[in-house]
């Protein structure tokens, strides 16, 4: 049990990748502002009001209890439903398991070495989602990748060290997270629970 079950009940999750800022305001009003290279991801994640407390309590009591905030933990979106439009690969290669690149620290694109056969469209969709190897950060395709091409432009500076590998795309990417808000629990009535707000998973970065 982790993390993935809240993920995998979600009535709603919300993702962005928002970059981190610090910004300041002087006397006279002049603003500065400092942003961290690259954009962290997050997901807020509701479920629905109703669910069963008998059959949800270990989950929940085990997310809160073991987990809670100090433990970062994997999740996908690679549920069925989910896997069919969320994360979805957009492209027109035959598969999307066999796509291989390198890639170098910093740098806002990857280049594809070898990929699955295709001789029309895409390789990738702005949208895309690709991870470096099995447990690399997660990215997203900043623009369409046409078939002829092997530059794949990123949303956000590579954070994973210099290396060459297989990518994980759609719905086989992973996050590594940490729980940074966990909802309080209502009774909604007999073996019914509600929540009082979603639950926020944030990319660990280091």
């Amino acid at each position: 049990m982790s993390y993935q079950w809240i993920i995998d009940n979600a009535e709603s999750i919300t993702m962005t990748t928002k970059a981190v800022v610090a910004r300041t305001q002087s006397r006279d009003g002049t603003v500065r502002q400092v942003a961290r290279d690259g954009a962290v991801w997050q997901f807020e994640v509701t479920l629905a009001s109703g669910m069963p407390w008998d059959t949800s309590r270990r989950y929940l009591e085990y997310v809160e209890s073991a987990y809670n905030k100090a433990t970062n933990a994997s999740i996908g979106i690679s549920t069925t439903g989910q896997a069919a439009w969320l994360s979805k690969y957009q492209g027109n290669s035959v598969n999307y398991v066999n796509f291989q690149a390198s890639w170098t620290q910093g740098n806002t694109s990857i280049t594809l070495t070898s990929s699955p056969t295709t001789t029309s469209g895409y390789k990738f969709r702005a949208g895309d989602l690709i991870q470096l190897g099995s447990s690399g950060k997660v990215y997203k395709v900043a623009e369409d990748v046409a078939y002829n091409s092997n530059t794949v432009n990123l949303n956000r500076a590579i954070l994973d060290t210099t290396g060459t590998g297989t990518l994980s795309v759609g719905p086989n990417v992973t996050w590594d997270v940490y729980c940074t808000q966990l909802p309080n629990l209502n009774f909604v009535g007999r073996n019914q629970i509600g929540f009082t707000s979603s639950y926020i998973f944030t990319e660990k970065l280091q």
